[in-house]
């Protein structure tokens, strides 16, 4: 991946719970970062809006993952990502497998939610070596994943974990409603918990068949996992 003017971008959403309640056995959290900021976004609106007329989702309040069905979200993905100078735009997911985590993540999401971001930060941060590539790192994050009195603890925890390095890290938390990056992050979420979650399901295998293959393999591509038994550093 290359970075234009050594900015880089994260768009973040989440897929499933840490609590007990949840049927997945994995979480996800993941999205999309990329350099070209106004290609994407551009890109992003153009498709939406030639999908609510090709399908007639006019009242539809947004295209999710959860209450768009699959072929829709396929075509969405496909125009979005064919389109686009993979250069630039990188899919990257954290693959959480809820059954070999300790106790204490169910017992707080909120700090659960925060080690996992920073865990996704840190990894492509030295897989990408931002030390030497960019300047500015900027996380946009569903404001529904967090609770207001605590939208300030992952930013700080970032600054802190990362103030040696030679690049700002910045986090913002906005409605998906009115942040493209943020909607198409949560379809990309919702893409990958099905495949690790369901893998046999009809929903699975519609994504499977109707999402480009070289895009498909990009995803799962994206993915790293915890525990890290199949970490990338452990492949490379």
């Amino acid at each position: 991946m290359e970075f234009l003017n050594r900015k880089v971008f994260i768009a973040l959403d989440e897929s499933g719970k840490f609590n007990a309640n949840d049927v997945g056995d994995c979480f996800i959290i993941g999205g999309i970062m990329y350099s070209n900021k106004e290609e994407i976004k551009s890109a992003i609106r153009i498709v939406e809006m030639a999908l609510r007329k090709k399908y007639k989702l006019k009242n539809f309040s947004e295209i999710k993952g959860n209450n768009t069905p699959a072929h829709i979200i396929a075509d969405y993905i496909n125009a979005i990502l064919l389109n686009l100078d993979d250069t630039y735009v990188t899919p990257i997911f954290s693959v959480v497998s809820r059954k070999q985590v300790v106790s204490g993540f169910t017992i707080n999401e909120s700090i659960a939610y925060n080690f996992f971001v920073n865990n996704l930060v840190n990894f492509w941060q030295k897989r990408l070596n931002f030390d030497n590539k960019i300047d500015e790192l900027t996380l946009l994050i569903d404001e529904r994943n967090l609770k207001e009195v605590e939208v300030n603890d992952l930013e700080v925890l970032l600054k802190s974990n990362f103030i040696e390095h030679p690049w700002t890290v910045t986090s913002y938390y906005l409605e998906s409603s009115k942040t493209d990056v943020i909607r198409f992050a949560d379809v990309l979420n919702h893409v990958i918990y099905s495949h690790f979650n369901n893998p046999d399901s009809d929903k699975t295998n519609i994504y499977k068949n109707m999402i480009n293959k070289k895009i498909y393999d990009r995803l799962i591509d994206g993915c790293f996992y915890y525990p890290y038994e199949k970490s990338w550093f452990k492949k490379n």
